[in-house]
Order: structure tokens, then sequence, then C-alpha cells
């Protein structure tokens, strides 16, 4: 099959989406599939083979890019490599320009649901934020019922969209990563860079630090932590529009090391014991199929989304939002090494059954078949 991938996340952008798609990518030509990216333009992106770029315009949110969708751009490009189907990431810009070509070439629209769109409503300042959650679920649901398939990563997501009204195929698929990549990191010299003891404890959170990420309450959980384990650390590899206010309201021993780029963020999650989480608006946390393929235990405020990755008890545990309970959860698996290494194996092996890049492109793979 030749495969169209239209989406406004995507490299040199770091999100979890951008790894998603690249995941996907990498997976479906291992099948024999061939595939395109189309995608904005990022200051100063290099060109690559099979990945073209639209003209876009910096957006309020830090690093991101508003794309330009002009009319007719790259469609003689879908033509000339033959394009069975148009996979499009984004119910936007190139969304809506994507579902207009795969309409003029008759051939099948599939949507993939990454976020839980309505939850990031207070970056739109000027509406009303109930008016403003009820106008984008009401676009979510006019976008997907003219898909062929909506593919979503998890089960409460499904339920979501149903709720609102969406009529159309809906698969649950849930997002994988190259485990390969993950046996590859390496954890040496990351705590040495950040002035981290090697036999201290380690906590980790990577993501983005915005308001629906929750950052203050891992903050203050962690406050907690160290009135009773004082040699323990933190370190948060991620940037976002709060940091600087992060970065003044933090307790000592937490370190901000920025943004690290995939797959090197893989060596973070290795040189680290546990791997802590608060969003409570979550499609699927990619992170936490990271942190569980590099066998790192998790504690997450029990959330849409996150509940479907970790398995209670078995691969971390899921907490109410109370930072007493949230880090009563994360001292116990400091102080347990049984118990840490036995949800590290667990966390493992849940990994390699379910979240591979290999069991991904397949499951996906059958879905375009099936659609075509």
């Amino acid at each position: 099959m030749n495969i169209a991938f239209f989406s406004e996340s995507y490299k040199p952008y770091l999100s979890g989406v951008t790894n998603s798609i690249e995941t996907l990518k990498n997976g479906l030509e291992e099948l024999g599939h061939k595939t395109l990216v189309f995608s904005p333009n990022y200051p100063g992106a290099p060109a690559v083979p099979g990945v073209y770029r639209f003209p876009s315009i910096p957006a309020t949110y830090p690093g991101y890019r508003i794309t330009i969708p002009v009319p007719g751009m790259y469609f003689n490009k879908l033509k000339e490599n033959q394009i069975n189907l148009i996979h499009s990431h984004s119910p936007y810009q190139l969304g809506l320009l994507s579902m207009r070509y795969a309409k003029k070439l008759k051939i099948p629209f599939v949507f993939t649901m990454h976020t839980i769109l309505s939850k990031y409503m207070h970056y739109v300042p000027l509406i009303p934020r109930k008016l403003s959650i009820k106008l984008m679920d009401q676009y979510i649901k006019w976008f997907s019922n003219r898909c062929n398939c909506v593919i979503v990563p998890t089960d409460k997501v499904a339920q979501i969209m149903h709720s609102i009204g969406i009529k159309t195929r809906i698969e649950i698929v849930p997002t994988g990563i190259d485990l390969n990549l993950a046996k590859k990191a390496n954890p040496f010299g990351i705590r040495k860079k950040h002035g981290i003891p090697e036999d201290a404890k380690l906590l980790i959170f990577v993501g983005r630090l915005a308001k629906e990420k929750n950052i203050q309450f891992l903050l203050d959980s962690f406050k907690i932590i160290q009135e009773k384990e004082k040699h323990t650390f933190l370190i948060i590899a991620a940037t976002g529009p709060l940091e600087n206010e992060l970065k003044r309201a933090s307790p000592k021993n937490v370190v901000f090391a920025g943004r690290i780029p995939y797959p090197k963020v893989l060596d973070y999650y290795a040189a680290s014991d546990i791997f802590i989480f608060s969003s409570l608006s979550e499609t699927q946390a990619l992170v936490l199929v990271e942190a569980m393929a590099l066998g790192i235990p998790q504690v997450a405020v029990d959330a849409e989304g996150v509940s479907d990755i970790i398995k209670n008890g078995v691969t971390g545990y899921l907490t109410a939002p109370s930072r007493e309970l949230f880090s009563a959860k994360i001292i116990e698996l400091m102080k347990d090494e049984l118990l840490h290494e036995k949800m590290s194996r667990s966390s493992g092996e849940i990994a390699k059954a379910i979240y591979s890049k290999e069991v991904f492109a397949h499951k996906i793979e059958q879905i375009y078949k099936s659609v075509i």
C-alpha cells in the first residue's frame, strides 16, 4: 500500500504525536508499505525524502507552528505516488485539506484522535470555556463522522467519542514504541551530568510543562516525599509555557533537564527508578509506555487514558488526586526493593506483548486493508 500521513505535529517538533507517527511510519515500511508525510515547515527543518512541508507561522504555544493549508498544494504528489489511503493525525488545517484530497481521489480517509481536544480549551482565552468545549465537541463529531474510520489509543477515548455522537467506525489501537530503541538506552553519565548522586532514589517526569499536565501537583507531592526520604531527586525532562513559574515554585533536589530529543530521552528513563505522572487529560500517555518498555514502575493519578495503560498493582500504582496518597505509593515503591523489581519485570513484559512497534503497525495495516 501507498499511504499518506498528514499531521500538524511532526519532526523536528517534539511531541507524543510526532513519536507515534514516526513509529508507525517505520513499522509500516518494515511491512513493505510506502509512506509519505505532509506536515508544516519548521525553521531549520532539514529536507528529508518522503516528507513534504506546508508553509507555517509561529503559534502562541512554544515551538508549535500553525499550518497554512495552501489549496491544491502537493495534490499531484499524491496522484504521482498512487496513494491508496490518507491517514490524518489532525482534525485541523491539514485534516480538512487531506479530507478534501481523499474525496477528490476517491480513496479512504482515516483519522487518529491523539488528544482529547476539549481538555485544551484554556488555550482559547477569548471564548468562554463551556462554550469552547461544546463547540470543539461538535466540530470533532462533524469531522469524525466524515471519516471511514477513527482510530483511538484507549477504550476510554472510544467511550468519549461515542458520547459526543460519533457514529462512524471506531477502532482501539494502543500506540506502540520501538522496543529496540528502549534496549539501547544508556543511563551512563546522566546522573553525573545533573549532579545527582548514584545512590539517590531518582523520580522522573517526561512531558510538557503546561497547565493540563498538573505539574504543581508533582512538586507538592515531592515536598511530602522529601520530608520522609531526603536522599531523593526528581528530574523533569521537559519544557513548556509554565517552565519559569514551576522553577520558582520547585523545592530542592528538583532538576529541570530541559527538552531532551527522542530517543536520547530514553537514557533519562534508564537512569531513573520511578516514573511519576499527574496529568488529568490524556488519550494515551505515550511516556507511560516508554517507562514500561524501560522497566520503570509508574505512579500516576488515575485519569482518563492513564488507567488504560498502567496496570494498578502490577506495573505501578494509580491513585486518587491526593498528594498524600500519591506520595505514599512512591515511598512504598522506593522502600520495597522486591516490589520494585516485580513491577519492573511486569512492565517490560507487558510493553513487549502490547506496545511494540510491530504489533502497532500490524493492527493499523489490518484497518487500512479493511477500509480499502
